[in-house]
């Protein structure tokens, strides 16, 4: 992928704050701080780096969360246990990459959103969470890679304040079937004797076996992210498969959604709108 087809937004060039993932939790935990006490709602600030909303449906728009608790595959998704605050769910977190992505795509007017969909390049339906990717290793075998969001013809990753794509053992990594024939694997970054971007590997080789694109969610104050997600993309082998690749940036998708949406999102996490919306709804 040449990285001339990432487009940075305007907003990037006019002063948008470009963080890490230390200083984007503490921007979007401060935002989630003030939108609870604004409506009084139950929450614990005590953690260092996340507000946890002590009811799992005060961290969902609420047309949203109607839809969710509707169907069964994405309720489950929300079951998820938070894996170092025990007693707590994954997406109580105002830092949940997971509840921002069910916020928008489980919204009951995310088909009519043209914009949403040009963004994506992608008719909005057959929508599934934790897609099971199994990606073949030693042989064929499926393994346990699951897809943040799938459509019919395109996978998405969805980060927020991540610090990375985490990194695993040659050993792990090298155990995929298709990982040779799929990248040129001397290119690939590493740190010390581990693959780094471990994630993107995964979803990769998962879009290639499945035939679909893939696509980064991430927010535009993470350029790093950005770069990572690169240096793993300009490693695939096919061109073909580079060009199916692309990074869209929260901040362009919930311009594109509907005011009262929009206007609730760049609330709660803190997200200045930076494209025109004209074409939302």
């Amino acid at each position: 992928m040449d990285r001339r087809q990432i487009r940075l937004p305007v907003s990037c060039d006019v002063g948008t704050k470009q963080m890490n993932s230390v200083a984007l939790k503490q921007e979007i935990k401060k935002a989630a701080a003030s939108y609870a006490r604004k409506r009084d709602l139950p929450i614990d600030d005590s953690h260092a780096s996340a507000v946890i909303f002590r009811n799992l449906s005060d961290n969902f728009y609420p047309e949203s969360f109607t839809s969710i608790i509707g169907r069964p595959d994405w309720h489950q998704r929300t079951t998820k246990k938070h894996q170092n605050v025990p007693g707590v769910l994954e997406m109580q977190s105002s830092n949940s990459s997971d509840t921002l992505l069910m916020n928008i795509f489980c919204h009951p007017d995310i088909r009519r959103w043209k914009g949403v969909r040009n963004l994506l390049k992608e008719e909005i339906q057959a929508i599934s969470f934790g897609f099971p990717g199994q990606v073949h290793i030693n042989g064929g075998q499926p393994d346990s890679t699951e897809i943040d969001m799938a459509l019919p013809g395109v996978f998405c990753e969805a980060k927020l304040t991540e610090s990375d794509f985490t990194q695993k053992r040659v050993d792990i990594v090298e155990r995929y079937d298709n990982l040779q024939n799929a990248f040129h694997v001397e290119a690939l970054p590493r740190i010390k004797d581990d693959y780094d971007n471990y994630q993107i590997i995964r979803n990769l080789l998962a879009a290639i076996q499945h035939n679909r694109r893939h696509i980064l969610l991430c927010d535009e104050r993470r350029p790093d992210l950005v770069v990572r997600y690169m240096q793993t993309v300009s490693s695939l082998r096919e061109i073909g498969n580079r060009k199916e690749c692309r990074v869209i940036f929260w901040q362009e998708v919930v311009a594109a959604c509907g005011a009262p949406l929009r206007a609730w999102i760049e609330e709660k996490y803190g997200m200045c709108q930076q494209a025109n919306p004209a074409d939302a709804e």
